[in-house]
């Protein structure tokens, strides 16, 4: 999940992520409130989430850490301004939304929930199979 402000980016792993409204489209993500990605959404207003295929599960542990940003990559991997909020999108993922914050709710957690409006939406390869989180190394509990 990456965001930008201005020519500062930031991006991230996120696992709890839900629709929450079909009018209009929006989603809850949560955020590790201490993170870098949390101050630059903050900041921005604007995110993507990049839907990982089964095929994408190299990309999992790049994100779990600390970016490393070159210009055109974050991680290594090639992204394109998104076109409704220039917020980094991957075209290499099965599909991706680009999302303008609505809401922000803090408490004493250690992650913020985000609501977020889908403002542009691309199901790039919709034949690809879901990566799900107990597929990966990361697991938050269960």
């Amino acid at each position: 999940m990456p965001s930008r402000q201005d020519d500062y980016y930031a991006a991230g792993l996120v696992s709890w992520v839900t629709q929450c409204s079909f009018d209009p489209p929006m989603v809850l993500v949560a955020v590790q409130a201490s993170s870098d990605l949390n101050e630059t959404i903050a900041k921005s207003r604007v995110f993507a989430l990049n839907i990982l295929g089964k095929a994408d599960l190299p990309m999992v542990s790049p994100f779990a850490k600390e970016s490393v940003i070159e210009p055109g990559r974050i991680n290594g991997y090639a992204f394109e301004e998104g076109p409704k909020t220039g917020v980094p999108v991957f075209r290499s993922v099965p599909a991706f939304l680009e999302c303008r914050v609505k809401e922000v709710i803090h408490s004493e957690a250690d992650h913020v929930l985000i609501l977020g409006e889908v403002v542009h939406a691309e199901d790039i390869n919709p034949e690809a199979e879901p990566l799900v989180e107990w597929e990966t190394i990361y697991h938050y509990g269960g």
